[in-house]
């Protein structure tokens, strides 16, 4: 398929990316500057479009054409997390009702999964208060797509870690896997992969873990 990736510089989306080019996939990523991805993973398969996933303009070039669209955006530094998630995933919706593209596959944090005890992970008095603001803009991408009518899948993952892949990932509908802590990025990048084409868990929630 033709992908459209938003976040594909990242720790998460630089191993999406080059396993979708490895499965066959090509891929068009939304850049902030030229080359920050084709310097990493190379140029074969890869379209590089510079511009902002706030700029509407720039996401529907991104989306024009694509057959599925992957995000796997993150949000500011938590004192300061900014609207990328929220907004940005507003315009990656509003581009795919635009361009007729359904399936989309995007990364959030575990903080917007279920609690064991009901109510949202974040919602706890137990929960870091320190991430409660990138947390929300998490929760906005959930809203975005939620109220939208396309085919999203939203993968949570809880600490993302930088290891090797080990294809062992748990998964688990609205609520994080019991006894998870963490994932590797190219971990969480093999599932959401796995997911696009399964469609397992559509217009849900899902946890991610080892």
């Amino acid at each position: 398929m033709l992908l459209a990736v938003f976040g594909a510089t990242g720790r998460t989306g630089r191993s999406l990316t080059a396993q979708a080019l490895a499965a066959g996939h090509t891929v068009r990523a939304l850049v902030r500057r030229p080359a920050s991805l084709t310097s990493l993973v190379g140029t074969n398969g890869v379209t590089e479009l510079i511009g902002d996933v706030l700029d509407e303009d720039a996401v529907s070039r991104a989306v024009d054409g694509s057959e599925a669209v992957v995000s796997t955006l993150g949000g500011g530094p938590p004192a300061s997390p900014g609207v990328t998630l929220s907004q940005g995933m507003r315009n990656i919706v509003s581009a795919m009702v635009g361009h007729d593209v359904r399936r989309v596959v995007a990364l959030a944090n575990a903080g917007i999964l279920d609690a064991p005890g009901g109510g949202l992970t974040m919602d706890q008095p137990d929960f870091p208060a320190v991430y409660l603001g990138v947390t929300r803009e998490h929760a906005g991408t959930w809203a975005a797509l939620r109220e939208s009518d396309r085919d999203w899948t939203l993968a949570c993952a809880p600490d993302l870690v930088d290891e090797p892949p080990t294809g062992d990932w748990r998964v688990l509908a609205n609520r994080l896997p019991v006894g998870a802590s963490r994932i590797s990025t190219a971990d969480a990048a093999s599932f959401m992969l796995h997911e696009l084409a399964a469609g397992d868990f559509m217009r849900l929630r899902v946890g991610v873990a080892w």
